[in-house]
């Protein structure tokens, strides 16, 4: 559950916009806030829906935090290490399919694209 932040000198909720008479009271808030999903979160939803999902051998949700962490200027800078990240983790776990780097890369940038939009 998830309070309204009714500490403002008028009382009103950033999150949702209710207004109380009293401050400082405490209400469930019926808008949480909104959390945006970075190139990390972008990059694994474009895996998944190819059914590619994190079976617990690879470190995709610690590389997906990362690439949040850097941000879309970060992933841009570090297309390379996202790529080498990919290609590794495609050998391990589909050693007949060979890995396209372009294709890669294509999903990288996309996964950017998706995370820039929502800034």
């Amino acid at each position: 559950m998830i309070s309204c932040d009714l500490s403002s000198p008028d009382a009103t909720c950033p999150r949702c916009g209710f207004r109380s008479k009293i401050r400082g009271a405490i209400r469930r808030c019926r808008k949480p806030a909104q959390r945006t999903c970075g190139p990390g979160c972008h990059l694994k939803r474009l895996l998944g829906w190819m059914a590619i999902k994190d079976d617990g051998t690879c470190k995709c949700d610690e590389h997906a935090s990362q690439m949040d962490a850097w941000g879309p200027d970060g992933c841009k800078q570090n297309i390379g290490t996202i790529l080498g990240w990919l290609r590794a983790a495609s050998k391990k776990r589909f050693p007949l399919v060979p890995f396209v780097d372009a294709a890669g890369v294509r999903m990288i940038r996309r996964a950017i694209a998706a995370a820039e939009q929502e800034r």
